[in-house]
């Protein structure tokens, strides 16, 4: 499991982003909370298999990542 499959857009909070890069062509859009409020009981990982990329041409996957206070977030973690 990882933190897609825990995480439901109405649980981010209002200032935080999903950075959506398309996997064809790299493409970079950003969607905030209120954007994707249609999907706002849908998982992380449904929302990223839904978003496509905005360039009509293209229509390619996208992977999606979090970003808070206009940095990216990682997992951070490791052995105690």
């Amino acid at each position: 499991m990882s933190w897609k499959h825990e995480l439901k857009v109405a649980d981010l909070d209002a200032m935080m982003q999903i950075e959506a890069t398309c996997r064809r062509c790299g493409l970079v859009r950003y969607e905030s909370r209120e954007t994707l409020e249609a999907l706002a009981q849908a998982y992380l990982d449904e929302v990223e298999r839904r978003l496509r990329c905005r360039d009509r041409a293209c229509r390619g996957a996208v992977r999606i990542a979090l970003i808070h206070k206009g940095r990216m977030e990682g997992f951070v973690g490791g052995m105690a």
